[in-house]
């Protein structure tokens, strides 16, 4: 799984990391797409998809071995 798909499914399957993107950041599912989950510089998610994938992880929605990025 590359780390957008990571990001989508914590997000789907987390109501709680989902309102808390939404809520405290202002963005949703939608948002976020191949190039800016990468995007580290002004305006883009790669901060914040680190740390909805670190979350996911920690909610047991991801596993680790699961990843190719």
């Amino acid at each position: 799984m590359d780390k957008l798909e990571a990001v989508q499914k914590t997000l789907r399957f987390s109501n709680s990391i989902r309102e808390w993107c939404e809520k405290e950041h202002s963005v949703y599912f939608d948002d976020f797409d191949s190039e800016n989950v990468d995007n580290y510089e002004d305006g883009g998610y790669g901060n914040l998809a680190d740390a909805i994938i670190e979350d996911g992880l920690a909610e047991n929605i991801l596993d680790e071995d699961d990843f190719e990025f």
